[in-house]
């Protein structure tokens, strides 16, 4: 920002306020034409350029004449001002920067714009040789977007980390000097134990910040019956194991735009905690349908459920409703949030419904597209195959 800063004040100081000076429009035309040719050739190129590199700039410029308080706009101001509310709020912003500007000299603020959705706008004012006055204003919403979620994934990893490296050192101490051979062996285990449990938080942040920051261009048509045999196939294993019984049940064709690892990742999670959380003899269920133009995905399990009072924060970060059994099961707390970033990211939603000591349902609902004509080939006598 600050380089682009100095070029509109550079810009702005050697056009803008030349012509926004004491002198009206019409004197100013009045002198331009007694130029010679050449010399109003030269300055009018040189003003052009100079009016073309500012709408080159995303950074939205306005400057106001101290004397007429005449205003001009480059495109990215322009495009900010209109009839909507956000528009109007810009507006209101910059008139005041322009007062401020008028009696300090310089100032800056911050506008967050709430219209839908947020926009955070670093506004900017800066008195020019009191001949005009220099308002910037920068989207910087993205930027703090990824403050955010940086100063999130710091504060969330140093306290959930805590636990388990205060647990590490506290069992490393009470195996210096142990000499029984089976307390050595427990105390060994109880620190390989949390050493992975912290591998599983670091790996689910990862996971999770490489989500919030993914773009979609790469992106393609992705068919989630495949997805769903995947998912289902790989946790099988799991389910036997506790003695739970897994079933697919569904469609053919359920085409989606999106990120297949993610989208694998996200099911999965959910069957994983459908499983962790049934009781051994359970059932659960992954059905799969198309309803109007949407992909429906439910996951179903009879096992322990959850309480009202826990169902409005379950896709929080860290947020646990067992934490005793989420810790015994190699819970992190972040399982239902990454699935929560992953449906939100592909255009979709997600619902639970869930009684304690019913079960819970979980669904998904994603965005249908229309399948890939791949085999549409023009045949020897024209018509399409």
């Amino acid at each position: 920002m600050g380089v682009v800063y100095f070029l509109v004040g550079v810009l702005t100081a050697t056009a803008i306020a030349f012509l926004f000076s004491k002198r009206s429009t019409r004197e100013i035309q009045r002198a331009l034409t007694n130029e010679s040719s050449v010399t109003k050739s030269n300055t009018r190129d040189s003003f052009v350029q100079l009016f073309e590199i500012l709408d080159f700039l995303e950074t939205g410029v306005v400057v106001a004449d101290n004397n007429t308080n005449h205003k001009f706009r480059n495109k990215a101001a322009i495009a900010m001002t209109g009839i909507r509310y956000v528009d109007i709020l810009i507006d209101q912003a910059v008139d005041e920067m322009i007062r401020q500007v008028e009696h300090e000299g310089t100032g800056s603020r911050i506008l967050e714009a709430v219209a839908g959705t947020t926009r955070f706008l670093q506004i900017r004012g800066h008195n020019l040789n009191n001949e005009c006055i220099l308002v910037t204003v920068e989207d910087i919403t993205a930027k703090s977007r990824i403050e955010t979620v940086q100063t999130d994934f710091v504060a969330n990893l140093s306290h959930e980390l805590k636990t388990p490296i205060g647990a590490v050192a506290a069992l490393a101490d009470s195996l210096v000097g142990e000499t029984e051979t089976e307390v050595v062996w427990r105390l060994a285990e109880r620190i390989v134990s949390e050493s992975h449990r912290m591998a599983r938080i670091v790996d689910a942040l990862l996971d999770l910040s490489r989500i919030e920051f993914s773009g979609t261009e790469d992106w393609t048509q992705v068919d989630l019956a495949p997805v769903l045999v995947e998912v289902v196939s790989t946790n099988q294993h799991a389910a036997k194991r506790q003695g739970i019984g897994l079933s697919l049940t569904g469609a053919s064709q359920l085409n989606v735009l999106g990120d297949r690892s993610q989208l694998v990742s996200g099911f999965s999670n959910l069957v994983d905690n459908a499983i962790k959380y049934s009781e051994p003899g359970g059932i659960v269920s992954v059905s799969s349908s198309i309803v109007g133009e949407e992909v429906v995905v439910a996951i179903t399990d009879y096992g322990i459920g959850i309480s009202k009072q826990h169902q409005d924060r379950i896709f929080e970060r860290f947020y646990r409703v067992d934490k005793a059994r989420s810790r015994a099961t190699g819970g992190t707390g972040l399982g239902l949030s990454i699935v929560r970033h992953i449906v939100l990211e592909h255009g979709g939603t997600i619902e639970v419904v869930s009684e304690e000591g019913v079960g819970s349902t979980f669904t998904i609902r994603l965005p249908q597209v229309l399948p890939e004509l791949t085999n549409v080939l023009p045949s020897k006598t024209g018509a399409l195959i």
